[in-house]
């Protein structure tokens, strides 16, 4: 039996996967947690204590789905308050007004139901709104049927609403300057153009910010991905201005005060046992391998140690800007004691 072929029925033709924008600010946001709680919930921020990590809960809690599966709670993580206090944070980046027909605030009350009921404590929500979608009425969860009355109200953020001159003056904060890229590519538009430029000024902003290179690489990977280029000019300009932006380093410049004065030291015992064999002047040759040594290093640890110091000005934890600048807590504290002593902190 032969079936008839439709000849003017064109082959499915292969579709761009969708962009993942939820993935990409879920790791950006589990990378900085507290520079997020920083720009999104400054009133949490400030009772935390971020010298202590957070520790991320989310296997521990799945929320059902509605298409055959599990969805997963974006972060749920328990962070130290500054007396002392664990408490949880759900912290949902919302990335589209609705899925399905179900309204943004009924499935916040959802994950506060299940949070109580597999945690059984205390619990804060932060809900970020990445899109102009939706309505801030939706920042609150309200029934009531006769005698029985429920309400949940939960911390809620429109980032579309948030001032750029503020996120501008945060440049020791990379989810700042994150914010600030996706709040210029959504007003950009479906213009490929208009994303491009705002994209690539973002990437130049934030190499000028002087973070460390795998602070830049993370952020600049989410800049690329949600400005979310497909012409292929656009492509080979946007590669070219990361590759700038997370040139591969030079080891030296990763090498702590620490590693180099132990390092420089070494250096110069084992010069002097040279000299006393050979009959050289110790100050000759000492000056010879300090000029060297620091000379080369001292150069390329003065960006990083600025980025400290400025960190550290701006309050920032010292947990914090260690993870940031890679010296180490004991470090950080010998430059604040430095500094201190010569009046500049």
């Amino acid at each position: 039996m032969q079936t008839n072929k439709n000849p003017s029925r064109k082959k499915p033709t292969k579709r761009k996967p969708p962009l993942r924008v939820d993935l990409l600010w879920k790791e950006l946001l589990e990378s900085f947690l507290y520079s997020a709680l920083e720009v999104f919930y400054p009133e949490l921020y400030c009772l935390t204590d971020t010298t202590k990590k957070p520790v991320f809960l989310n296997r521990e809690l799945r929320i059902p789905g509605s298409r055959g599966g599990q969805r997963i709670v974006d972060l749920l993580a328990d962070i130290h308050l500054k007396t002392g206090e664990i408490k949880c944070l759900l912290l949902h980046a919302e990335v589209q007004g609705k899925i399905g027909r179900e309204p943004f605030n009924v499935r916040m009350y959802k994950y506060s139901c299940l949070i109580a009921l597999r945690l059984s404590r205390p619990f804060v929500a932060l809900a970020i709104r990445t899109t102009p979608k939706g309505t801030a009425e939706e920042t609150v969860y309200e029934t009531k049927f006769l005698d029985s009355e429920s309400t949940y109200k939960y911390h809620s953020v429109f980032i579309d609403n948030l001032n750029e001159e503020e996120l501008l003056s945060m440049k020791h904060n990379p989810l700042a300057i994150s914010t600030l890229a996706a709040m210029r590519i959504a007003k950009a538009g479906r213009s490929e153009t208009k994303r491009f430029e705002q994209g690539k000024e973002m990437i130049r902003l934030l190499k000028q910010y002087g973070f460390p290179l795998e602070v830049r690489d993370k952020v600049g990977q989410f800049i690329e991905g949600i400005t979310n280029l497909s012409m292929e000019r656009f492509l080979r300009d946007f590669d070219k201005e990361l590759d700038v932006l997370c040139e591969e380093r030079d080891e030296d410049m990763y090498m702590t005060p620490i590693m180099k004065r132990v390092l420089t030291r070494k250096a110069l015992e084992w010069a002097k046992d040279d000299a006393k064999a050979e009959g050289k002047l110790e100050g000759k040759l000492e000056g010879k391998l300090e000029g060297k040594l620091e000379g080369k290093l001292e150069g390329k640890l003065e960006g990083k140690l600025e980025v400290a110091r400025s960190m550290l000005a701006d309050a920032m934890s010292v947990d914090l800007v260690s993870k940031f600048t890679g010296l180490s807590v004991e470090e950080l504290d010998n430059l604040r004691a430095i500094d201190s002593g010569s009046g500049r902190l």
